[in-house]
């Protein structure tokens, strides 16, 4: 990828190098796709994890508690478009959990004809995850603070015409994280807040693909895209973002492609705003 404002790191997919020994963790989407995946890489080193999904996954389910005895899997079926849901669901987990560290929102949908129900899961699931999970983890709440990775896309950095429903949730996901990462923020409750936008990806997103876009007569056009695209696998994204843990770099927004952490910089636009609020 030779994009302006994009370098990426001296090191591709690695096993993470941090201690994830002892940490809670929570991710949204953990059924199946990306979020299964992290979720095995997290309890792989060594950290306790909550999955919260509307979805199913009783086979993989079983398979994660069994190849990790030792440590907590917590399962909760929920939609996180569900506010009040969700929030009893934070409840819930810090109960057991006792406080949360790390927060990953994978959870997500394409359904462009259905522009309420990827509004609210998209866009409005990653809100309410996170802000949810604020009082848990807050330095300025007794939590002690801790990472939040929340998961856009490429086309939430670059549009592409055949989505732009997705593609508008995608990019009120960055902009509503970077307004998060302020430094005021941290300063706090000491929770760090970074976003990462997977290239395409196989994942069950591109199932039906074509029935799902709001201007059938692009369906042609479609597959030529979809044909060309250079795909990862989600062990690849997942191994990507564990990656960004380790960076725990406040603020940062990050390419994923090719199984390489690309990180953006993010220049201002707006020259009229105050500096300093």
């Amino acid at each position: 990828m030779k994009s302006q404002g994009i370098h990426p790191t001296t090191t591709s997919i690695s096993q993470p190098k941090m201690s994830f020994r002892g940490k809670n963790a929570v991710v949204t989407g953990g059924a199946g796709g990306i979020g299964l995946q992290v979720s095995k890489q997290l309890l792989a080193a060594g950290a306790a994890v909550a999955i919260i999904d509307l979805q199913d996954n009783l086979e993989e389910f079983v398979k994660l508690r069994a190849a990790h005895p030792t440590q907590s899997v917590m399962i909760v079926k929920m939609d996180v478009a569900n506010k009040k849901g969700v929030e009893a669901t934070y409840e819930e987990i810090a109960k057991t959990f006792g406080n949360i560290d790390i927060v990953v929102n994978v959870a997500g949908i394409f359904n462009d004809k259905d522009v309420q129900r990827t509004l609210l899961v998209n866009l409005g699931g990653i809100i309410n995850s996170t802000l949810s999970a604020l009082p848990y983890m807050g330095k300025d709440n007794g939590g002690k603070g801790g990472i939040v990775v929340n998961m856009s896309s490429v086309v939430g950095l670059d549009p592409m015409f055949i989505i732009p429903v997705y593609g508008a949730t995608k990019a009120g996901i960055i902009n509503f994280t970077r307004c998060l990462a302020n430094e005021k923020y941290y300063q706090r409750s000491g929770i760090k807040f970074v976003t990462v936008c997977p290239g395409a990806t196989m994942t069950d997103m591109f199932t039906n693909f074509t029935e799902k876009i709001i201007f059938p007569e692009t369906s042609d056009e479609t597959y030529r895209i979809l044909d060309r695209l250079n795909k990862q696998s989600a062990a690849d994204v997942s191994r990507c973002i564990l990656n960004v843990l380790e960076k725990d770099k406040n603020g940062a927004v990050y390419v994923i492609e090719g199984k390489r952490v690309f990180p953006l910089e993010m220049k201002a636009q707006w020259t009229g705003k105050e500096q300093a609020l």
